[in-house]
């Protein structure tokens, strides 16, 4: 079937996420204004529960596909090769976003024509509160330093499909700054939305972005190897922007340790207040949130308000 002018496709990869995905699929049907398909992938979970919970959403229209377990980027790729919309949306099974997510993604890609791809700031739930990354304005030079926003965002079909989609070998992390990278590399660029319209649930305290974390010099050292001209081309650049945040940062001062100074001084006061009672009184608070249903969750979290104490985990995505 040809792709429907104007419709979206959310993918959503799901393994062992059961208890999560309709509310991931359920807040891709609410988009506002928009013409909607939601495919949801089912990456060989053996948890029990989940391939049914996944099955439970055709009787609201949600397509369904179940397959081996294969990663996440060839889960992702997996349902955008049966997406019928222009655009594609790839959500995490355990997130969700906001009734004007396309509609104001869309308008900002319909005012930027050279753009592959809109993306916005995200909010952190459940484990921690707010918007804690300030997702900045796209910067090719700044993108070999770091990634720039999460993958959740929306992405014109044909920029996905003319790169190849999300690299299947890399499923030990990274694989949407891989992919904005050979956005860059055809010069096409990201167009920014200022507004939290994504969700992410961090209901772990251990989660796959501290998995890639935990192996980064490696993961950094295959997207070396991947864009290696691009990378040589503004190496010059990359190294000043690089040296430039960490004295902004205040970080220049390395010990032997390797770690900055300074960092070593907040890792010791981010290590006292988990010890402290306020981080304990905020656990409690939350489990009592699980509890409620969804949306008396979210509304006891907003009456909650600045006096909810926030996990005081970062997020740096990929």
């Amino acid at each position: 079937m040809p792709p429907e002018s104007g419709r979206t496709t959310f993918v959503i990869p799901c393994y062992n996420h059961g208890r999560f995905v309709a509310e991931a699929a359920r807040s891709c049907l609410a988009q506002a204004d928009a013409g909607v398909e939601v495919i949801v992938v089912d990456d060989g979970s053996n948890d029990g529960a989940t391939p049914q919970a996944c099955d439970a959403l055709e009787s609201v229209g949600v397509g369904v596909i179940h397959q081996p377990n294969a990663g996440l980027p060839a889960a992702r790729n997996a349902g955008a090769k049966l997406a019928t919309g222009d655009h594609l949306v790839f959500l995490d099974a355990d997130d969700w976003i906001e009734p004007t997510f396309l509609s104001k993604l869309h308008a900002a890609l319909a005012a930027d024509p050279g753009a592959s791809h809109a993306y916005c700031q995200e909010r952190l739930t459940d484990l921690g509160q707010g918007v804690i990354w300030h997702v900045p304005q796209w910067d090719p030079i700044l993108l070999l330093v770091t990634n720039l926003h999460p993958v959740t965002c929306l992405i014109r079909r044909a920029s996905f499909e003319a790169v190849g989609g999300f690299d299947e070998t890399m499923t030990e992390g990274y694989e949407d700054w891989d992919l904005w990278l050979r956005f860059a590399e055809r010069g096409w660029r990201g167009a920014r939305v200022r507004e939290p319209l994504f969700n992410w649930r961090r209901h772990s305290h251990q989660t796959m972005i501290d998995d890639a974390t935990a192996r980064h010099e490696a993961l950094y050292r295959r997207l070396l190897e991947n864009h290696r001209e691009f990378f040589d081309r503004h190496a010059v650049d990359a190294a000043v922007r690089a040296n430039s945040i960490l004295r902004r940062a205040d970080a220049h001062w390395i010990d032997e340790t390797g770690v900055p100074i300074e960092i070593q001084y907040l890792h010791a006061v981010r290590d006292a207040f988990h010890d402290s009672g306020a981080i304990a009184l905020s656990r409690r608070f939350e489990a009592i949130l699980k509890r409620l249903p969804a949306p008396l969750r979210r509304l006891a979290r907003g009456r909650a308000g600045a006096n909810t104490v926030p996990h005081p985990a970062t997020r740096q995505d990929n």
